[in-house]
């Protein structure tokens, strides 16, 4: 049967994630172009581009998918279903991808300004895909590794 703690957990695992990538967005556009001046902006961006760029590229490639094989494996082992702990983290990779691009159309559209700045919402959906997917493998792989770990140990 369907549960809905799965599902508010994914959800809230993919709201983070969005407004994750949110805030490495304005930390790397906003800030320096909106609220510092040239020679200050040039200095952040020389000294914390790369920081932000590392923590946020882990966040999203290890962190997050990490978390979700965790989550969905002690999801798993305790009373809910497969089937509802692997719909909660589709649903959280959805969340994920619609929030982010919502997010990313706001900020690109108000703050930053260039040639070859992605401004569709379908745009921005397609580069949030790949982020969206690691979120709901994720959560298969904790379910699969929960159903191995019941199955033979």
């Amino acid at each position: 049967m369907y549960e809905q703690k799965p599902v508010k957990i994914g959800t809230g695992i993919g709201v983070f994630g969005a407004l994750f990538l949110l805030l490495t967005t304005i930390l790397l556009f906003v800030v320096p172009q909106e609220l510092m001046s040239s020679t200050a902006s040039n200095a952040y961006i020389e000294t914390w581009s790369q920081p932000i760029m590392t923590v946020g590229g882990f966040v999203f490639s290890v962190g997050i998918p990490l978390a979700c094989v965790v989550i969905a494996y002690y999801l798993t082992t305790r009373e809910y279903t497969p089937g509802s702990v692997v719909m909660g983290f589709l649903i959280g990779g959805l969340v994920f991808i619609i929030g982010n691009a919502i997010l990313g159309v706001a900020v690109t559209n108000l703050f930053v300004s260039g040639s070859g700045v992605e401004r569709s919402l379908l745009g921005h959906m397609q580069n949030s895909l790949p982020h969206g997917m690691r979120l709901f493998i994720g959560g298969l792989l904790g379910v699969a590794g929960a159903l191995v770990v019941e199955e033979y140990f």
